[in-house]
């Protein structure tokens, strides 16, 4: 006789709720590390469309209110529509790719113009490590020191003797500063740090017949500081003052990770196949459900098609056509004979 566990008391391993409650615990902890970080709330995005205190939605409805029209581009700078106007670029998440930074920059030469501020990162501040544009504009921000916190800098700027800056009010106090190396740079907002080493936070940079405006630094345009910063009413001037008459402002949305072309499936399969993160969850997860594809844990009991005689019950349908089955089988007449006349009445009805 088959040996059976005690209803009420199967093995673990034959209990299909512990098997997805486990299931489920691992593919937490796994996939919470490995997570698409996406556009947390403590990532600074400087996208036009964004009206976080981390954004530059007030920038662009400013140059929109003071007469320059302003168009948020969601497509890359190439193979795709054609540069044209005035292009703003701050501290972009998806740097330009080498085609981008040449298709730029033939623009700037051909009469466009671009505001440029780089994201502090630690190629940013090596010269070997620059991405492609910041290497084709010759720019290289200052390495911080390790003891320098964003709340206290040494850094003291001054404007310098350029059209952008009458009438300014005095700058604040700069976290970054840079230098423009091998170009024709103009300096407009100048900086002095603690070892008496100049620097630049702003800068004209002439390329051809179009200007770029170099910016060390977009915190002070985002919207939670723009309104006490003057350098983000230089950044307004320049776009202003440089854009040719009836063409637009663009704000490039496509570098700050925000494509119109790109569905959350299009997200997800650009994640589990396109990342390192991605292909190990998606590896992790194959392996979790073979081994418990191996394992052949069902999930319930098997419902037999007959029932147990203890619990076997029937209908009185079922009961009386069985019952019929037999007579007919043993040859016996189901059928009582009709009398031939009807039985007599008792006396007295």
């Amino acid at each position: 006789m088959e040996d059976r566990p005690a209803e009420g008391r199967r093995p673990w391993a034959a209990r299909p709720v512990l098997w997805i409650a486990g299931l489920l615990i691992v593919g937490a902890a796994v996939s919470y590390p490995l997570r698409p970080r996406g556009t947390g709330t403590t990532e600074s995005i400087r996208s036009g469309l964004r009206t976080t205190p981390d954004g530059v939605a007030a920038l662009a409805r400013a140059i929109e209110r003071m007469g320059r029209p302003v168009a948020f581009r969601t497509t890359p700078w190439a193979d795709a529509d054609p540069l044209r106007g005035t292009v703003v670029l701050l501290e972009p998440r998806r740097p330009p790719s080498p085609r981008e930074a040449r298709a730029v920059l033939d623009h700037v030469r051909d009469g466009g113009t671009l505001v440029y501020a780089p994201r502090y990162t630690a190629g940013a501040v090596v010269d070997s490590l620059r991405p492609p544009l910041m290497d084709s504009l010759g720019v290289l921000l200052r390495a911080r020191p390790p003891l320098e916190m964003p709340s206290w800098t040494q850094i003291s700027a001054r404007w310098a003797d350029h059209p952008l800056a009458d009438g300014m009010a005095p700058p604040l106090p700069s976290s970054h500063a840079m230098r423009v190396e091998g170009a024709d740079a103009r300096e407009v907002l100048a900086a002095t740090d603690s070892a008496e080493e100049g620097w630049l936070v702003a800068a004209e940079v002439r390329l051809g017949a179009g200007r770029v405006l170099a910016l060390a630094d977009a915190a002070p345009l985002a919207n939670a500081e723009a309104d006490d910063d003057p350098l983000a009413v230089l950044a307004a001037r320049a776009a202003l003052a440089w854009t040719p008459p009836g063409d637009s402002v663009f704000f490039a949305e496509f570098h700050q990770g925000i494509g119109g072309r790109r569905s959350q499936a299009r997200v997800l399969t650009d994640f589990f196949f396109g990342s390192a993160a991605g292909r190990t969850l998606a590896q992790l997860a194959a392996v979790g459900l073979l081994a418990l594809a191996c394992a052949g844990v069902r999930f319930g009991s098997p419902m037999p098609l007959v029932a147990p005689p203890d619990r076997e019950r029937r209908s009185p349908l079922e009961h009386v056509s069985a019952l019929g089955d037999l007579y007919r089988k043993a040859g016996i007449a189901t059928t009582l004979p009709r009398p031939s006349q009807p039985p007599s009445r008792r006396p007295g009805r």
